[in-house]
């Protein structure tokens, strides 16, 4: 027996894939702080190299940040900052879910108002201030118009993407059971379509908070944007940074929130492929 006949050839040994580590809260809040420290000494940095007209010292927009909310002229601006916010995106979320459930559960229509849709969506929406002043006015009235207008197309655009792409296998299911259409559509294609639906308004959210800032800048001046306008026509940087560091804070809690309802709401949705 030759040798070649008694030597065993040993399998390569598996490759071990590397799992990505995954990080604690109390990791993520670490990393999250120390972005935050990073932003502050480069302030600090910039302001040093540069001056405060271009960048204002992180202590002197806490000075102002101060003086601003012991006066109750931030938390004036803010009420009205708020209400525009919020009547502009109820507004936007109302029609947009019921306009994106019509063009999503209707091939005719969603066919026939496509192009507008689109259309209007690629249109700036600054293009329409002119025309909103001429029929609203300049104050609360134009200003919820121009959040609507601003947050209205996300919304819709997803909720009818979400309609249209229901999951297949649940109509057919609800169609061999008998199932008539107004029941399918209701009962599995606007439920399947509600993460869809939360993602929309998630973003429409984000996009209120900068259309009350342009309304705020280009109309009557009030609220969070008319102290951005004072406090850049006086070039009063730590006043200005006072100012956006709520509009950040705010825009924030706004999409937190609907992230966390995206979250919560979405678990239940069948997911296609789990253990394939």
């Amino acid at each position: 027996m030759s040798l070649e006949q008694n030597e065993t050839v040993a399998a390569p040994a598996p490759i071990a894939r590397r799992r990505p580590v995954a990080l604690g809260p109390a990791a993520i809040l670490a990393l999250q702080a120390a972005v935050v420290i990073a932003i502050i000494v480069g302030m600090f940095a910039l302001n040093a190299a540069a001056g405060k007209l271009v960048m204002p010292k992180p202590t002197e927009v806490l000075d102002q940040s101060i003086k601003l909310w012991s006066d109750g002229t931030m938390l004036k601006a803010l009420g009205e900052s708020v209400t525009v916010i919020a009547l502009g995106f109820l507004f936007s979320a109302v029609s947009g879910i019921l306009l994106g459930v019509l063009l999503g559960g209707n091939r005719l229509l969603s066919r026939v108002f496509d192009p507008f849709v689109n259309a209007l969506n690629s249109t700036p929406g600054a293009a329409f201030i002119p025309l909103i002043i001429v029929w609203f006015g300049l104050y609360t009235e134009a200003k919820i118009v121009v959040v609507w207008n601003a947050a209205l197309f996300p919304i819709l655009i997803n909720t009818a993407a979400g309609i249209a792409n229901a999951n297949r296998d649940l109509v057919e299911m609800g169609r061999a059971f008998g199932a008539k259409r107004a029941m399918l559509f209701w009962r599995i294609m606007v439920p399947d379509a509600l993460p869809s639906i939360l993602s929309g308004l998630r973003i429409g959210a984000a996009i209120s908070t900068v259309g009350t800032v342009i309304a705020e800048l280009t109309m009557a001046q009030s609220g969070l944007g008319g102290l951005l306008a004072a406090a850049g026509n006086r070039f009063q940087m730590d006043r200005y940074f006072a100012v956006v560091i709520v509009l950040m804070a705010l825009g924030t809690a706004l999409t937190a929130l609907l992230r966390y309802a995206e979250r919560r709401l979405g678990r239940w949705r069948v997911v296609q492929g789990e253990g394939s």
